[in-house]
């Protein structure tokens, strides 16, 4: 039981999902096998140390809210005290191991993805401001700047955009949760967007961070070896978000922005790997 609280403490959905990009920048980079497990191994203990200390400095509001009360340190299985330890103690082996085994780069990147989700996300802005998301969903644009790092390879147009592309998704995505979850944040007062702007005006700015997403993601296309197959993949899932977006302003529905959120999960995964999948 304590084994699987840890392990939920690192938040392995995003944990995953920042690895995944840092990874397929890598091997787009030109990364061999050998790197790419290291840099898994580094990646993986980066976001989850960051997630842990999240989880310690959150755990006031946390035992508040019916989505969260049951995370490790709330419900009373894992002492915070234990929690930040375990964290640090992640984020410190992540950095020196990725230092050591890849490049002073990529620890550079992985450090500065944790800096910004720890001290400009969660302890500045979150508590702070309606743009908390925005501007701390830059933590999550260090991991394919991290991977293009591990490869080795000179930074061109390219990694910038991919890294750009988990910005301008961070947003709608988090806000798409965020209608679902308003009660939750406005009872212990988090600005979130839907608790100071409403469903609709969020709904909106869910519809625009997507749209700015996509229009990133089709500005790959040049780069890969098969365009068509390609836009194909991107197009059709694409097309249903912007879809579910536009019928959740016109419903006002809480199942309809749900769906949107659904949607959203696997965008940017499906992306990346169509990204891979025509490269060359």
């Amino acid at each position: 039981m304590k084994i699987k609280s840890y392990v939920s403490l690192t938040k392995p959905k995003i944990a995953l999902l920042n690895l995944m990009t840092a990874l397929i920048s890598y091997f787009i980079g030109g990364g061999g096998l050998w790197g790419g497990l290291q840099l898994a191994f580094a990646g993986y203990l980066s976001v989850g140390g960051a997630s842990a200390i999240n989880h310690y400095l959150d755990m006031d509001i946390d035992s508040k809210m019916a989505r969260t009360a049951r995370r490790p340190i709330p419900s009373g299985i894992i002492e915070p005290r234990k929690a930040l330890y375990f964290g640090v103690a992640l984020v410190a082996v992540s950095v020196i191991h990725s230092a050591l085994s890849l490049n002073l780069l990529t620890s550079l990147f992985i450090l500065l993805g944790v800096v910004i989700y720890i001290f400009v996300y969660t302890l500045w802005l979150k508590r702070r401001s309606v743009w908390n998301i925005v501007i701390g969903g830059a933590a999550g644009s260090c991991s394919p700047l991290a991977g293009w790092a591990a490869s080795g390879s000179e930074f061109t147009a390219l990694p910038i955009i991919l890294a750009a592309l988990v910005f301008l998704w961070t947003p709608g995505h988090f806000w798409a949760l965020a209608i679902r979850a308003s009660e939750d944040y406005r009872s212990v007062g988090l600005p979130m967007l839907p608790v100071r702007y409403g469903f609709h005006e969020t709904a909106v700015a869910v519809l625009a961070s997507n749209i700015l997403s996509v229009c990133t993601a089709l500005t790959l296309a040049p780069f890969v070896a098969n365009h068509v197959v390609y836009l194909m993949l991107v197009a059709s899932l694409s097309g249903w978000l912007i879809f579910e977006n536009v019928r959740t302003i016109i419903s006002r529905s809480m199942d309809s922005a749900w769906r949107a959120f659904k949607v959203s999960s696997p965008w940017l995964a499906v992306v990346y790997a169509a990204l891979l999948l025509t490269w060359g």
